[in-house]
């Protein structure tokens, strides 16, 4: 079902390529029984864990790159840099 919202059609985009992928390579859905309640909880820790290392990767990048900061950052809709586009929060409504 399409969304009148192309971000959330997006967002569902990347989802059921997720699920494909997740399929492809483990050979099963999340609805999976072989694992207990506290093996998912473990999965899901890892999963957060690896979130926070993406998150201080890319502070590291706006703290320590000069490049972005020239650019105007607080004057400026988005930046691209190195392939990675940075876009104001308070931008996303």
């Amino acid at each position: 079902m399409e969304n009148r919202d192309p971000i959330v059609n997006s967002v569902v985009g990347s989802y059921n390529k997720r699920a494909d992928f997740g399929f492809a390579k483990y050979g099963t859905t999340l609805e999976r029984a072989d694992l207990t309640f506290m093996q998912w909880l473990q999965h899901l820790q890892e999963e957060l864990m690896d979130a926070t290392l993406y998150i201080e990767k890319l502070k590291s990048e706006l703290t320590q790159n000069d490049v972005i900061f020239k650019e105007g950052w607080d004057s400026a809709d988005k930046i691209i840099h190195d392939g990675f586009v940075y876009i104001k929060y308070s931008d996303l409504k």
